[in-house]
């Protein structure tokens, strides 16, 4: 399922229905402009729904969660991953 570099298939953005594209935008407008992880989910748009569920609500008033942990949870994940971002 993986290619020859352990990554997941993007979808196709020229295929995405016209809903996902524009949670696209919106992705890109309020969150990176890298497409890696939203065109990876989209191959599953229900699991891409519950991802954007989560985000919005880790990353908006609805969570209490202190955005400074938050952002150190994304950090310690990066370094543990040895992710190259």
């Amino acid at each position: 399922m993986a290619n020859e570099c352990g990554h997941f298939p993007k979808a196709d953005p020229t295929t995405l229905a016209e809903p996902l594209r524009k949670r696209m935008e919106v992705w890109f407008d309020k969150a990176y402009k890298d497409d890696n992880l939203f065109l990876t989910l989209a191959r599953r748009p229900g699991v891409l729904d519950m991802f954007l569920n989560w985000v919005s609500f880790v990353y908006t008033d609805a969570s209490s969660l202190d955005p400074k942990l938050v952002e150190l949870c994304r950090i310690r994940m990066a370094a543990r991953n040895q992710c190259v971002h």
